[in-house]
């Protein structure tokens, strides 16, 4: 027999239980049939008898005990062999778990270290296959399945076809999940240009899985938004300057074509939208003589 050659055994128990017997069962059930019919629910207890009934409870209540006594005798006897026969088996158990512990702890070991050498084969041939599908190793997730045993060959040192196949097929994914989301953040760009909206943080609702469509949905949103509060904004200065000039008004007269605040004597300046069309010289020499009149001149357009 060869020293790992281990011999399969198990042990051969014979049970022959032995029965119980109650030697004198039946006066024991006479006897108690008797107590049974005296003292049933029938008996009447009266101030004549209640002594005597007492000293017959006290009776009764030896003879309960002395059945019950005799049950749990004859039981702590008849499960001697079991505790025995389990000590037994127990060591035999103890002894084997005692060689099996160890054993696991080994085997563990080895299957751990097996593990990281199929984890650094995998991770090795994702960086080799990486450049190829122009994505990034790191990017790459490994899939339990890539660890077991089944996903190498039977000397563990290179990686079956069907996982290499798998590998591929996520690095192709990657590859066209990356190039969809470059697109989509370029249409996300361009369509928030046109809204005149700052794109920065809308393609990161990409990563929240918001999808193009509710992304413009809500670039339209802002846009309405800004849109809406420019124009309450103008109407509020519109309505200022009108209740202003309302108020100036109250206070200023016409005299000699200009106009006079009463208040403090002096000419309101008016404004006036003109056109002016010249050369450069000229326009330079207009705009110079209305500063030295003390006219404001506000530049609102230059064409040409």
């Amino acid at each position: 027999m060869a020293n790992n050659e281990l011999v399969d055994f198990k042990p051969s128990i014979e049970v022959n239980p032995s029965p119980i017997v109650i030697n004198n069962r039946e006066q024991v059930e006479k006897a108690i049939d008797e107590v049974v019919a005296k003292y049933g629910q029938d008996f009447v207890v009266t101030a004549d008898n209640i002594t005597e009934t007492k000293k017959m409870r006290t009776h009764i209540n030896k003879i309960m005990k002395a059945v019950n006594d005799t049950r749990l005798a004859t039981n702590r006897e008849y499960k001697k062999p079991i505790a025995e026969f389990d000590a037994i088996m127990n060591g035999y158990k103890d002894r084997i778990k005692a060689i099996i512990d160890p054993l696991d702890e080994k085997i563990t070991e080895v299957a751990e270290q097996e593990r990281q050498a199929r984890y650094k084969l995998v991770t090795d041939t994702i960086a080799e296959m990486a450049p190829n599908y122009g994505v990034s190793a790191s990017d790459i997730e490994v899939r339990p399945a890539w660890l077991n045993k089944a996903a190498t060959n039977s000397a563990d040192t290179a990686l079956t076809k069907s996982t290499i196949d798998e590998i591929a097929a996520d690095m192709t994914q990657l590859k066209k999940d990356q190039d969809q989301r470059a697109t989509d953040i370029e249409t996300i760009k361009t369509y928030a240009d046109q809204m005149d909206i700052e794109p920065a943080g809308w393609a990161a609702l990409l990563n929240q899985g918001v999808s193009l469509t509710d992304i413009f949905k809500q670039i339209n949103q802002a846009a309405a938004k800004r849109d809406q509060e420019v124009k309450e904004k103008a109407d509020r200065e519109a309505k200022h300057k009108e209740a202003q000039a309302a108020i100036d008004a109250t206070h200023q007269v016409k005299q000699g074509g200009e106009t006079i605040d009463t208040d403090t004597g002096e000419v309101v300046p008016q404004s006036i939208t003109v056109k002016l069309t010249g050369t450069h010289k000229a326009l330079g020499q207009v705009w110079a003589g209305a500063k030295q009149l003390g006219v404001k001149v506000e530049l609102v357009k230059e064409e040409g």
